[in-house]
């Protein structure tokens, strides 16, 4: 059973966090995680509808493809939906690990309630890495590991954008190592399910039409599946970490204070 840490914890520890609240959040949370899949896979359906039989090689023509009113409709729709879900389902997490009552309509309206600030937060942190990528690989890489608790703070505290890139900077500032080491272990764990997965799906594709058309569907509800497992084990592992990180400042804050009391 998961339980929120009351000290700082090691790598390990925090993984091990990201893993109970995995587990308990799964049974209560996976309707957020599953309509969006739900969504794109029949996005991806209709979108692969309209392509021609044979896609241009041409690079003119594919562009004009991708650039039809119907893709670019579908990308930004999806995109909106994505972050509206993806906030409310961060949401719902937060409550099961703060041991509020979590409830599906709360959480989807506080998506809805914070997507202006996630666009904007999404704006930001797009501008503040792509600079940081056309002037040197490294700033960007930097930025982009600093913010990647900017949505988690904007949840847990409730925060606008400018103030939610802050607070995830200035918890990550000093643990940016720990952190992306503990966020590549986390993503190389979902790479090698999704491998496993494929392995299981994709290895077999009979000659017949009737069976291949039973493969791709297979196929389909797999990458559904997949897809609604691994949106709720990123939540789970960046607010375990989010958690870790404010107990660590909270510490360093502490310590600093007491070291500047007079003797």
């Amino acid at each position: 059973m998961y339980s929120q840490p009351t000290a700082p914890r090691t790598i390990g520890g925090v993984l091990d966090d990201a893993f109970n609240l995995y587990r308990e959040c799964l049974p209560h949370s996976w309707p957020l995680a599953l309509a969006p899949e739900v969504a794109l896979a029949l996005t991806d359906i209709h979108l692969q509808s309209k392509l021609p039989a044979h896609v241009p090689t041409d690079p003119k023509a594919l562009f004009a493809l991708l650039s039809s009113g119907d893709f670019l409709l579908s990308a930004l729709l999806g995109f909106l939906m994505l972050m509206v879900f993806n906030l409310a389902l961060t949401d719902h997490m937060h409550a099961i690990a703060t041991r509020r009552q979590p409830a599906l309509g709360r959480s989807l309206g506080v998506g809805l309630r914070l997507l202006p600030r996630a666009i904007v937060a999404s704006i930001l942190i797009a501008l503040a890495t792509g600079v940081g990528f056309v002037l040197l690989l490294v700033p960007g890489v930097y930025l982009a590991g600093v913010l990647m608790l900017s949505f988690t703070a904007m949840i847990v505290g409730d925060l606008g954008a400018l103030d939610s890139l802050r607070i995830s900077k200035r918890l990550i500032d000093g643990h940016w190592w720990r952190t992306m080491s503990l966020y590549s272990v986390a993503t190389l764990i979902a790479l090698v399910f999704y491998i496993i997965v494929g392995l299981l799906f994709g290895l077999s594709v009979a000659p017949d039409p009737a069976a291949s058309a039973i493969m791709i569907g297979l196929q389909r509800l797999a990458s559904v599946g997949v897809g609604m497992l691994m949106t709720i084990w990123f939540p789970a592992v960046l607010l375990s970490l989010y958690y870790d990180l404010e107990l660590r400042r909270a510490g360093a804050d502490l310590a600093r204070r007491g070291g500047s009391l007079p003797s």
